[in-house]
This record gives structure tokens, sequence and C-alpha cells, in this order.
């Protein structure tokens, strides 16, 4: 059975606007797996899973844009207790791909406007998850039109 997958956009001021891929829970609501890179230019980033995610108690501004559609079989809900918790294991199979892009390290100039950051991550490990035949390519043309910036 096919789940979707969507994009999260959230708001992070004048900067790029944070990336994420976002699972729902049972592939429906506002509660799921947020799998993403997180950190700055400065000091590089690092790969991170968020369980439990909701985004009703998300107090930045943000957008979720359907993005591809997944065989269920490898995407596994982890919810545990229900309350939100943060890990870098893969537990399933899109969580095991997102492991082998690398995250963005330190840049040389961080206050580059296009020194590589989350949105950077996000293209590879949709481009990784296509070229693995788990999403379809039209994919990276949603990316593609996904806002680089977003403001409250």
């Amino acid at each position: 059975m096919p789940r979707t997958i969507s994009l999260g956009v959230f708001d992070n001021g004048a900067k790029p606007a944070h990336s994420a891929i976002f699972i729902p829970t049972d592939g429906q609501g506002l509660k799921g797996k947020i799998i993403h890179v997180t950190g700055n230019p400065a000091t590089g980033f690092f790969l991170e899973f968020k369980r439990n995610y909701d985004f009703l108690a998300e107090l930045r501004t943000y957008e979720i844009i359907p993005l591809a559609q997944v065989n269920d079989r490898y995407v596994r809900d982890t919810v545990g207790s229900g309350q939100e918790s943060i890990d870098t294991i893969a537990r399933d199979r899109l969580e095991s791909v997102a492991t082998v892009v690398p995250a963005p390290g330190r840049s040389v100039n961080p206050f580059d406007p296009s020194a590589p950051n989350c949105q950077n991550w996000i293209q590879d490990y949709i481009q990784k998850l296509i070229s693995e035949g788990l999403i379809a390519g039209d994919a990276s043309l949603v990316l593609q039109a996904a806002p680089r910036v977003l403001r409250k």
C-alpha cells in the first residue's frame, strides 16, 4: 500500500528555510516522523530522526508539501510511548538510505548564503531515494518548486 511522504518547510528567519522529510504515523495526520539534518554551516550538520513529531505543537510557520508515494513496507512507525523522541538509529528502509547520504560539513565561509545546508542534503537524499527506486523521479520537480525561504 502506498504512503505519502512530504516535505516540511520551516521558517528560519532571514536564513534559508529549514527542510525535512515528514512521514505521518499510519500515513495520515500531523504527527509522525521527521528525517532531516540539523546544524549550521559554521559547525556542520548531522542526521537526526524525530519520532512522534507533532506539527500541532510547532510554533514556527511551516508548510507541508506532498512529495512522493512510497511503498508502506519501507516505512516503520516507531510510536513507543507516543512522546517525541530524537535519535540517529535507522529503523526502516527510508531511514537506512538517509544514513548513507553525507550531511554537509563545516563551510569555509559559513556566512556565504550559498553554503551547503539542510536544503542541499534533502536534494541529495531525494535523489538517492529516486536512484534506489523507492520513489518516483517527479519528486525532484516538487522539491525544486518548494519555497527556499519561509517567513511568518
